[in-house]
């Protein structure tokens, strides 16, 4: 983990040197990092949309066979291989973890007193944001990935409704992570969060044209 940090915060200073902003040099490397761990995250996308597709398939087992419980048994003896690779590639998201929290661990090191075009209102960034401008902006492109879903569009690629308790929930964790955060953290949520919904949507776009495809 150490070895991780160090290498994050070289390339940090690295990136500071070059661009003379630190909130820049904070957006490259979140970038960087998360183009690096992209094809773990895809893969977790794709085991997350297959265990969503077998669970589907079980559902309507159970309901097909709901009075022949020995019939049901050997049915969903036939998935079972296929739910152990779901949950196998589900693990993906550990093993980003350990480079998610070095870089987290990385901005909280960040020296005092420097400022950034992208925050001028900010003077420090080392601060939080008072004015909550940062709050608000992470918190719009938290919720971005689930208010989509209420676009008919992409309703194809996802069989879940959006749950009016769960966006709650994301708002208030949203608002209070971010709340009195440094900026400079604020920058690394905002960025890192904007590049999941990019993601997201691409990933959501090639499961529709693929859907499409087969039909």
């Amino acid at each position: 983990m150490d070895f991780i940090s160090n290498m994050l915060q070289s390339l940090l200073n690295i990136l500071l040197d070059c661009t003379g902003d630190l909130g820049i040099a904070i957006v490259i490397i979140t970038l960087l990092v998360k183009v690096f761990l992209m094809p773990l995250s895809i893969k977790q996308k794709i085991s997350m949309k297959n265990q969503q597709i077998l669970g589907e398939k079980i559902n309507k087992l159970k309901e097909k066979y709901k009075n022949n419980p020995k019939k049901l048994e050997s049915e969903l003896k036939k998935y079972s291989k296929d739910s152990l690779k779901g949950m196998l590639g589900c693990t993906t998201l550990l093993l980003q973890m350990p480079i998610i929290y070095s870089l987290y661990h990385t901005f909280v090191k960040m020296p005092y007193g420097y400022s950034t075009i992208l925050v001028p209102w900010i003077n420090n960034l080392n601060l939080p944001d008072n004015l909550f401008i940062i709050p608000c902006i992470y918190t719009l492109i938290v919720l971005a990935p689930n208010l989509i879903n209420y676009i008919p569009y992409f309703k194809a690629a996802s069989k879940t409704s959006p749950n009016k308790e769960m966006i709650l929930t994301t708002v208030i964790i949203s608002v209070l992570l971010t709340l009195r955060t440094p900026v400079a953290l604020g920058i690394y949520f905002i960025t890192s969060s904007l590049y999941s919904f990019v993601e997201d949507i691409l990933f959501k776009t090639y499961i529709i044209h693929k859907n499409e495809a087969i039909e």
